[in-house]
């Protein structure tokens, strides 16, 4: 990998990597031919497809390993039915960061934040040690009112720290496929001492998330409380039950909870005008 940031040093912004599509980060790095540019094969490091344990504890995911391969070797963190898009927010709910290779240099960057220049490698996608303490909780709704169809997720994750205080506290909201975080929610639970009455306040924030800009948004944001609210309710008993180990890979780390629920159809309200990413 020395040699590999070298020539990002030398041939500076005119580096194009070869890498290959990398499914957990969803881009594709196969630059196509140029008298500017300077290609760089990199496809056959076995440091971008391979999964490792750092001497700190973490756990190193190349940032070309295939899904399959990521939810063979660490189902507690991607279970094996989980889509694309399921991963990634799973990865971001466990604090991922991603080592980017570019200009010679090295940055990281939160997995849910990652932005690449035309230049720039992405080597490996790190899991801090820990977070098997890390409790999480999916819940799902959908309608079937023909105003405002919607399928609905919420997935929580956190971690309760010895002295009772809410961490890596997590909130992402799926409208229809649309990936969003609830930061605000996040914020409001953040380092703050466990107490189950800031979770109807968390699930109220969690909503605002989704602007309520017409029927179909208005009618997601409502049912976004209840929802909210019952998911962070499992989260924090997942959290409570982790058993106190550091090992990301761990057998006791549980899966995630799964509820699936069926709303009622409701009528549409009136249109009123006003994430990831």
């Amino acid at each position: 990998m020395r040699d590999v940031n070298n020539l990002a040093f030398l041939h500076r912004e005119r580096t194009r990597f070869d890498a290959g599509a990398s499914e957990l980060l969803g881009v594709a790095l196969e630059p196509a031919g140029g008298a500017t540019n300077f290609a760089v094969d990199v496809r056959e490091l076995p440091e971008l497809r391979a999964i490792t344990v750092a001497p700190n504890g973490s756990t190193l995911i190349g940032a070309f390993v295939p899904l399959a391969k990521v939810q063979e070797s660490l189902p507690a963190v991607i279970p094996p039915d989980a889509s694309l898009a399921n991963a990634r927010m799973r990865l971001a709910l466990h604090d991922a960061r991603v080592t980017v290779f570019g200009l010679g240099r090295t940055r990281i960057a939160p997995l849910d934040e990652l932005t690449l220049a035309a230049h720039e490698l992405p080597v490996s996608i790190e899991l801090p040690a820990g977070n098997a303490l890390l409790g999480v909780a999916e819940r799902r709704i959908t309608t079937n009112d023909g105003a405002t169809p919607l399928s609905l997720g919420v997935t929580v994750g956190l971690r309760v720290t010895p002295l009772a205080r809410f961490e890596n506290v997590r909130f992402f909201i799926d409208l229809d496929g649309d990936m969003r975080r609830a930061a605000d929610a996040e914020a409001k639970l953040e380092k703050q001492r466990c107490d189950r009455d800031m979770f109807a306040e968390a699930a109220r924030l969690a909503a605002t998330a989704i602007p309520a800009n017409d029927a179909r948004s208005s009618a997601a944001a409502r049912a976004l409380v209840p929802l909210a609210l019952a998911t962070l309710r499992d989260a924090f008993e997942a959290a409570r039950a982790k058993p106190p180990s550091n090992d990301t890979n761990g057998a006791a780390a549980d899966a995630p909870q799964r509820t699936a629920v069926r709303m009622r159809p409701q009528p549409s309200p009136k249109k009123k005008r006003g994430w990831f990413s």
